[in-house]
C-alpha cells in the first residue's frame, strides 16, 4: 500500500480487501444507519476515515479544537465530533452537517507539516506525514483538521489522498457522478420523489402564481399570458409572462423580433403609489416597424402609464467580465495562497481591499437601485429596465429595488419569492455563470454572489426591517456552490424543464418544440434534484432556526435639517411631459435622445415627447446622491411600509461581509507561515498582548491615584518630584514590557534596558506572575513598584532578537529626559552636545 522510505508516501491504491469490505458494507445499509459512528446517506460508501482527529473551530463556532473522526466519502468530507448524539435512525437524511463540506465545493487540499506545507494533488507524492489538512473551499470557507500524535499515518497520508483524488469534479460526467453518489439511490429518489414543496412560497410556475402576485401589490390593467407555452417566441424567457389587457396574444407575437432573444418588456413589480416597473433587452437594428408594430410596441413598453422612463443598465453597471476579476482579487486577498505562503502585508490589506474594486461594484449596484426606487416613489409612470440580454444587472436592480421598497421581499418566503420570478423564471445563466463544470472561463461571474452581497450590506443597515438574517444569506451563498440543485442547474425555464421531465425537445420555426421519444432503457437516467429552497434536506434543524429574526415596526425617523437642501420634494416633479412621452435616464440626469426608441428616430417635434431639463432623484457625485436620497426618505411626515431603505454608500458605509469573506482568513494566515501546533495564533498572541497591557494601565491608574492621595498634605514640590519619578518608572517598565512581549522576538521599540541593569524590586509579595502561569489564566498582578516583566507564551522564545526602529548597542540605559512641570529647559552647551536632539531641542527653543 505505501511505498518508499519510512517518511516518503505514495499511495497508490487502498489494499483491495479493506477497500471491497468498506465498499460492501457500506453500499448495503439502509438509511439512517451509522458506519463509524458517520450517519451516511441512503447508498452512501465511505472511502477512508481518519481518527482522533482535532478540528479547528470558527471564532463564531466558539473557537478552539474540536475532537472526532474524519469521514471521506464519495460524496463529502464529514467530520463526526466525539461527543455526537446517535443519530435517529427515524429521521429524514440530511446532506451535510454543521461540520461536513461537499466534494464540489472544495476547491485546494494541503497537507501542512512540522516546517513545511504542500498542495496535495491526485499525482503528487508527500515526503512527510501530514500533521495538518487544510481544505479550501469555493465558498471562502477553510476548514482546518489537526492529526493527533496517535493518528496512525497510514490513516493521515491515506485520507489526504483520498480526498485530493475525489475532490474535483472538472471533468464532464463528474458533476453527473457526484449528483448520483448522492441523491442517485433508490431510497433517496423514492424519499425526492414524495417531498413537497414549501406551500407558502410563490413559485411562478403556472398562471395562479403570477395572478396571485398580481393581486398581491394591486396591480390592475395588467393579464397572465402563455403565448410562450412551447418556448416558441423566446427560448430564455418563462412559459408565463404579464403583460398590459390592451394587447391581444396576436399582437404580441409580432412583437418578440423587435428585442435580443425575443426578451419583450415584461411586468416585473407595482409601487404603491402606482408606478409600474418593467425590464427588456435591447431593441433589434435593421428591422423595419410597420404602424401596427409601433402601437404594439409602445402599448407593451408604456404599460397603463402615460409617461415613461428608461434607465440603461449597459453603460453604468459593471460588466460580467468586471464582476469575476473583482471576485477573484477578493478572494486572493481573503484566503491568500498557502501552497506559496503568500498573503497581503496587514498594512496594505484595505487598499489592496479598495484595489479589488468588489466594493464599488457594490455601491454602484445599490446607487441605482436606489435611484430606480425614487422614481417609483414619485408615482404614476412606468420605469422600464434595459440591458442588452436582460439577464444579469437586470436581475441585480430589479430584486434590489423591490427589496428596498416591499416588505414581503425582506421575508424568507417574500424573498425566495422574489429570486424565482427574476432570477430563476426570468433566465438568468446560473449553470453558466457559476461554472460548475469548468468548461468555459469566459462565461463565469458570479453575478447571483454580487446580489447577495449588496442584500447584506441593505440587511446590515437597516437590520430590524429584515425577517430573514445574515445566517440564511450565507447559507444560500454556500448553497450556490453545491451542484445538486435544480434551481442553479440550468440556464432558463426550459432547460430546467427538459431535464426535470427528460423529454428530448426540437425546434421548428413552424412547429416549435416538439417532444420526441424517449432513448432505450438502458439509458443514464439523471436523479431527480430538488430546488434550493428546501433547507430542510440541506442543513439541521438547529441551523435553520437562525435563519430568521423578529421584524420590529420602523420607528419615525427625525427631521433632516440640511440648511438649504430642499426636503420638501414635489411627488410629481419627473412627470413633466406630455402623454406619450419618453425619458432616458443615465448616469444621474434626465435626457430624451432621439435615437431612444428605433422607431421615433427620424420624428420631429411633434413625437410626443420633449427633453426634461430637471435633474432625477439624484446627483452625479456621490456624496450629494447621498443627501438628497436621504432627504427624499425622510421627506414624509410619517414612516410608511413601502417607504425604500436607501442605504448610505460612503466608503465606511459599504462594509466587508466578514461572516462570508473573512471566516477562512484566520485559518489561512495561520498557516502561511507555519508554526507549531502548541503555540497560540498570532491573532490569539496579540489578544492577550494587548489585555496584559489594559491591567498594566489599570495598575499604573491606580498606583497613581493612591501615591497622590497619601501625599496630598506634602509640599507640592515634593509631590511634582513624586509624580516625575513614577512616570519615569511606568516608562520604563512600559517598555520593557512592550519589547517582552513583542511577537517572535520582533522589538517594535528600542530596548532601554538590559537585564543585568533592572532596579531592584523587592523579593517577596509575588511581584508578578509566576512562569508556570499559562497566558489565559495570569491574573491583575498587584501594585508593585518594580513588578517583574510577565513572561510569554510557551515556544515564542528565540536566541536572535531584531528591533524595527534600532537598538542600543550597549547594554547601559536609555537616558531619557522627561521634564517636571514649571521647569525650564537647560541652556548649557554641555548638555546639547551630548546628543544630537538634545542640541537641537536646545537652540530651538532660545
Amino acid at each position: 500500500m505505501l511505498t518508499g522510505s519510512r517518511t516518503t508516501f505514495k499511495v497508490r491504491q487502498m489494499v483491495p480487501d479493506v477497500k471491497d469490505r468498506m465498499l460492501s458494507h457500506s453500499g448495503h445499509h439502509t438509511r439512517g444507519r451509522d458506519m463509524f459512528g458517520l450517519c451516511c446517506l441512503p447508498g452512501e460508501c465511505v472511502l477512508q476515515r481518519a481518527v482522533l482527529v482535532r478540528k479547528k473551530l470558527s471564532a463564531k463556532e466558539g473557537g478552539g479544537w474540536l475532537s472526532g473522526t474524519l469521514f471521506c466519502t464519495h460524496f463529502r468530507v464529514a467530520f463526526v465530533p466525539q461527543d455526537s448524539p446517535k443519530p435517529d435512525d427515524n429521521a429524514d437524511p440530511v446532506l451535510l452537517g454543521d461540520h461536513d463540506v461537499a466534494l464540489a465545493s472544495i476547491e485546494k487540499v494541503v497537507a501542512v507539516g512540522p516546517s513545511r506545507t504542500k498542495l496535495v494533488t491526485p499525482n503528487s507524492s508527500l515526503k512527510f506525514t501530514p500533521e495538518e489538512l487544510v481544505l479550501y473551499c469555493r465558498d471562502l470557507r477553510v476548514l482546518c483538521f489537526l492529526f493527533d500524535r496517535l493518528t496512525p499515518d497510514t490513516q493521515a497520508v491515506e485520507i489526504t489522498y483520498t480526498i485530493a483524488k475525489t475532490y474535483q469534479p472538472l471533468k464532464a460526467g463528474t458533476i453527473l457522478s457526484f449528483q448520483n453518489a448522492a441523491l442517485g439511490s433508490i431510497e433517496m429518489k423514492q424519499f425526492l420523489s414524495n417531498r413537497r414543496r414549501d406551500p407558502d412560497m410563490n413559485w411562478f410556475e403556472n398562471t395562479s402564481d403570477w395572478e396571485q402576485e398580481l393581486e398581491r401589490v394591486g396591480a390592475t390593467g395588467w393579464r397572465v399570458t402563455s403565448v410562450n407555452d412551447r418556448f416558441e417566441m423566446s427560448t430564455s424567457l418563462s412559459r408565463f409572462n404579464v403583460v398590459p389587457q390592451k394587447v391581444l396574444d396576436t399582437e404580441l407575437k409580432k412583437t418578440f423580433a423587435h428585442f435580443n432573444e425575443g426578451r419583450i418588456p415584461r411586468w416585473c413589480w407595482r409601487h404603491p403609489r402606482g408606478s409600474d416597473l418593467l425590464r427588456m433587452a435591447s431593441f433589434q437594428n435593421n428591422i423595419y416597424h410597420e404602424k401596427d408594430d409601433i402601437r404594439n410596441l409602445e402599448l407593451v413598453l408604456f404599460g397603463v402609464q402615460q409617461v415613461c422612463v428608461v434607465v440603461d443598465l449597459g453603460e453604468e453597471m459593471p460588466s460580467t467580465a468586471d464582476i469575476q476579476l473583482a471576485h477573484t482579487r477578493l478572494r486572493a486577498l481573503c484566503l491568500g495562497d498557502i501552497s506559496a505562503s503568500v498573503s497581503v502585508p496587514d498594512d496594505k490589506w484595505l487598499s489592496t481591499l479598495e484595489g479589488t474594486h468588489w466594493q464599488d461594484y457594490i455601491r454602484c449596484c445599490l446607487r441605482k437601485a436606489a435611484e430606480v426606487a425614487c422614481l417609483l416613489r414619485g408615482g404614476h409612470l412606468t420605469v422600464v429596465l434595459q440591458e442588452p440580454e436582460d439577464r444579469d444587472m437586470n436581475c441585480v436592480v430589479s430584486s434590489l429595488v423591490q427589496v428596498m421598497c416591499d416588505p414581503h421581499c425582506r421575508t424568507v418566503a417574500g424573498f425566495q419569492a422574489l429570486v424565482q420570478k427574476e432570477w430563476i423564471m426570468a433566465g438568468h445563466r446560473f449553470l453558466s455563470r457559476i461554472n460548475y463544470h469548468r468548461d468555459s472561463d469566459k462565461e463565469e461571474a458570479p453575478v447571483f454572489l454580487l446580489f447577495l452581497d449588496c442584500v447584506w450590506q441593505l440587511w446590515a443597515q437597516f437590520p430590524s426591517r429584515f425577517q430573514l438574517s445574515g445566517d440564511y444569506l450565507l447559507a444560500l451563498h454556500d448553497s450556490l456552490h453545491v451542484p445538486l440543485f435544480s434551481s442553479f442547474l440550468a440556464n432558463c425555464q426550459r432547460e430546467r424543464s427538459r431535464r426535470s421531465q427528460h423529454l428530448a425537445q426540437s425546434y421548428t420555426p413552424v412547429n416549435g418544440l416538439r417532444e420526441l421519444p424517449q432513448g432505450s432503457p438502458q439509458d443514464p437516467c439523471d436523479p431527480p434534484l430538488p430546488p434550493v429552497w428546501d433547507w430542510a434536506l440541506q442543513y439541521s434543524s438547529q441551523r435553520r432556526a437562525h435563519f430568521t429574526q423578529p421584524v420590529t415596526q420602523p420607528a419615525c425617523p427625525p427631521p433632516l435639517l440640511n440648511g438649504n437642501l430642499n426636503t420638501n420634494l414635489d411627488p410629481h416633479r419627473h412627470v413633466d411631459g406630455m402623454a406619450g412621452s419618453v425619458f432616458l435616464l443615465s448616469r444621474g440626469s434626465f435626457s430624451s435622445p432621439s435615437n431612444l426608441l428605433p422607431w421615433r428616430s427620424g420624428a420631429g417635434s411633434g413625437s410626443g415627447y420633449r427633453k426634461s431639463h430637471r435633474r432625477a432623484p439624484s446627483a452625479e457625485m456621490l456624496p450629494g446622491l447621498e443627501r438628497l436620497l436621504r432627504a427624499c426618505s425622510l421627506s414624509e411626515a410619517g414612516p410608511e411600509p413601502h417607504e425604500p431603505l436607501l442605504p448610505l454608500l460612503l466608503g465606511p458605509c459599504v462594509k466587508v461581509w466578514r461572516d462570508c469573506y473573512l471566516r477562512g482568513a484566520l485559518h489561512a494566515q495561520a498557516f502561511t507561515h507555519p508554526m507549531p501546533s502548541s503555540m497560540l495564533h498570532p491573532v490569539e498572541q496579540l489578544a492577550w498582548e494587548v489585555q496584559q497591557l489594559r491591567e498594566k494601565l489599570a495598575q499604573a491608574s491606580t498606583t497613581s491615584s493612591s501615591s497622590s492621595c497619601s501625599s496630598s498634605s506634602s509640599s507640592p514640590s515634593s509631590s511634582r518630584t513624586s509624580d516625575t519619578l513614577h512616570i519615569r518608572r511606568e516608562s520604563r517598565r512600559s517598555d520593557s514590557n512592550l519589547n517582552q512581549n513583542a511577537n517572535n522576538g520582533t522589538f517594535l521599540f528600542p530596548s532601554s534596558r538590559s537585564a543585568s541593569h533592572q532596579p531592584p524590586g523587592p523579593r517577596g509579595g509575588g511581584g508578578g506572575v509566576h512562569p508556570a502561569t499559562p497566558p489565559k489564566a495570569a491574573s491583575r498582578p498587584p501594585a508593585v513598584t518594580n513588578a517583574s516583566p510577565q513572561p510569554r507564551p510557551a515556544g515564542r522564545d528565540g536566541p536572535k532578537h531584531t528591533f524595527l526602529f534600532g537598538h542600543q548597542p550597549d547594554n547601559r540605559p536609555a537616558q531619557r529626559y522627561i521634564p517636571a512641570p514649571h521647569t525650564k529647559p537647560s541652556r548649557s552647551r554641555s548638555s546639547s552636545s551630548s546628543g544630537g536632539s538634545s542640541g537641537i531641542s536646545g537652540s530651538s527653543l532660545q
